[in-house]
This record gives C-alpha cells, sequence and structure tokens, in this order.
C-alpha cells in the first residue's frame, strides 16, 4: 500500500479536501505560493476552496494538508492525479537552496513510493515533475511557478536523480542503511539507539532519572515503548509516523533529522 503522509513533514490535517486520488499519481506539481508563512489557515477556511498536499517554507520545513490518498484542491482538474506542493515565496524570484534540495529529496521519494518517472512533465498527460501552468484552462490558467522556478525543475530532477552519491554527507541520513531492530534484538545498533532516544527526550544524565534508559544493547520492552514515543512525537525536523516500537528505516531516519535538529551526535 502506497504511503498516506510525507514523513519529514508536520502533520496539519486541513478539511479543504475531497475525493480520492487516481491511482497510481503521474508526479508533483510544485506551486509557487505569491506569499509568505504557512497556508494552514487559509488552507482550512471552507471559505477558501484551495489548499495543497504539501507546504515548503523559505528555510526547508514541510506542513502536510492533505494525505496523498485524497485530493487537495490545487489544480482543478488535476486534483485527482497529480501531488501537490505550495513554496513558500513569489513568483518573481528563485527557490532558495533549502527548497531545491528538499523538493529533491521529496521527488526522490515519490519516485521510491509511488513509482514516479525521474522525467520533467510538460503536459497534462505526463508523468514526473510538472507544473501547474502546463495545464492551461482546465486547471485554472495560472502561470504558476513562474519563469525562474520552472527553469530549476531540471536541477530539482538531477539532484534527486543523483542524490544517492551524496547522501552519506547530509547528517540527516548518517543512520541510513541500519537494520530494522526490534524487541529481543541486541548489539551495538541497540545500544546507539537507546543513546540517541536519551538525547532526544532528555534523559543524558547517568544517575537520578528513572526515565532513561540503560543503553546495554537488549531491546526490550521499555526501549520498545520509547521507540512508540518517538514515532508519535512531532517535533519540529520530523512528523508523526506509525507507532509499532520497530526501529525500521523511517524511525532512523526521523532520528537523524531530530538529531540533526539539535545539533546532537551520540
Amino acid at each position: 500500500m502506497a504511503p498516506t503522509l510525507y514523513p519529514p513533514a508536520r502533520l496539519r490535517p486541513v478539511r479543504n479536501t475531497s475525493g480520492t486520488m487516481i491511482q497510481p499519481t503521474r508526479g508533483l506539481i510544485a506551486h509557487v505560493q505569491v506569499g509568505t508563512g504557512s497556508l494552514f489557515g487559509w488552507f482550512d477556511n471552507a471559505a477558501s476552496q484551495v489548499s495543497s498536499h504539501l507546504w515548503l517554507s523559505r528555510n526547508g520545513d514541510f506542513e502536510q494538508y492533505v494525505p496523498f490518498d485524497r485530493r487537495a484542491w490545487a489544480q482543478a482538474a488535476g486534483n485527482p492525479y497529480w501531488i501537490s506542493c505550495e513554496c513558500e515565496g513569489y513568483d518573481t524570484e528563485d527557490y532558495t537552496p533549502a527548497q531545491i534540495t528538499r523538493l529533491a529529496e521529496l521527488f526522490r521519494w515519490g519516485m521510491q513510493a509511488f513509482g514516479w518517472k525521474g522525467e520533467l512533465a510538460d503536459s497534462p498527460n505526463g508523468y514526473g515533475l510538472g507544473t501547474h501552468r502546463m495545464g492551461g484552462q482546465a486547471w485554472g490558467g495560472h502561470s504558476c511557478p513562474g519563469d525562474l522556478r520552472a527553469a530549476r525543475r531540471r536541477d530539482i530532477l538531477s539532484l534527486a536523480l543523483g542524490s544517492d552519491r551524496g547522501a552519506a554527507s547530509d547528517p540527516r541520513d548518517r543512520y541510513a542503511g541500519r537494520p530494522t531492530l526490534r524487541e529481543g534484538a541486541r548489539g551495538a545498533d541497540v545500544v546507539e539507539l537507546q543513546n540517541a532516544l536519551n538525547i532526544i527526550f532528555g534523559h543524558e544524565a547517568p544517575t537520578g532519572d528513572p526515565n532513561r534508559i540503560d543503553p546495554d544493547g537488549g531491546y526490550g520492552p521499555r526501549t520498545t515503548a520509547r521507540v512508540a514515543s518517538l514515532q508519535r512525537y512531532a517535533s519540529p525536523w520530523f512528523g508523526r509516523i506509525p507507532d509499532d516500537g520497530i526501529c525500521g528505516p523511517n524511525t532512523w531516519r526521523k532520528i537523524g533529522y531530530i538529531l540533526t535538529g539539535m545539533n546532537r551526535t551520540v
């Protein structure tokens, strides 16, 4: 089953959504906000009649408003087919470097999660990384996202297709390739996990803290419960994920994002 949420995004559900997406989705439409600040309030206002699946700030932070199996109201006739992401800023200015990087990461994730084609789309019948304006009047007759941002698609796609080579240099991906751990596991990876959990939840003191997990390398019930708490934790750097108490790739990735946001290492 395809995922309905983007793990790094802060989940903020809005009411402006209806109907289901036609699967598989064709790709990603990166819109321009023509403004600044979170769009949650506007997209949660029934009178606005607009929304998008995601919003990306200039600093590279995502908010998710609509799950990917539901239609956002971003591009009219294109709503059932394309995932939409509003990007903070104006159509007369370029993306920030952080936005380019985050859009590339999102598109790369979409290629893995949804099977998006690694190509540019210039027609509603295409696949890959498209633009709002390619839909013409059927999509509202907009010029979004403007010439500067539309021209950046090739850079975003190139980064998405080649990002494997640079993944290890990004501290947020420090735990890429770690094994999936669950109750009963033992070893150095469990110790790393337990120390990371103590840092994230502020239980580093070696004595006097009953909530500290002893980094003994044994994945027991306390570690399982703390992993589930981490998965439920809507941090500023990575949103909620399913809380099964198992430390798999998304949980390791969330740990990397949070430690990087805290400017901490284990």
